[in-house]
């Protein structure tokens, strides 16, 4: 289900065609999750909490800055599941980043 947070008719069509764009469709869902990458030749980790969620990412408020491009490991603590990833998208204020799954995975989330 879409959420239209577009208060006119030229924003809407603007919106829905958007999301004809997207692969699958998001739902909104928060899962909290470590990501965790390679920086220097050390591990690093993350804590995130995501906005929303579909087949193919996520995107999510990270406690780190991640370039874009970065590949990062997403790990789901709740069933100890990790899911390799991308960074595709990130917000100006450096805390929102949008994660492509290298392997699309609809049972990665946890959603019934």
């Amino acid at each position: 289900m879409a959420i239209n947070i577009a208060p006119n008719p030229i924003a809407s069509a603007l919106q829905e065609r958007w999301e004809k764009f997207r692969s699958h469709k998001r739902v909104i869902s928060r899962v909290k999750l470590l990501v965790e990458w390679e920086q220097s030749g050390a591990k690093e980790r993350a804590n995130a909490v995501t906005v929303d969620v579909s087949h193919s990412g996520c995107m999510a408020v990270v406690g780190a800055d991640l370039p874009l491009h970065k590949r990062v490991r997403l790990i789901h603590p709740a069933t100890g599941r990790k899911a390799e990833a991308e960074v595709v998208w990130r917000s100006h204020e450096a805390w929102d980043a949008g994660f492509e799954l290298v392997q699309p995975d609809p049972t990665f989330w946890g959603q019934q």
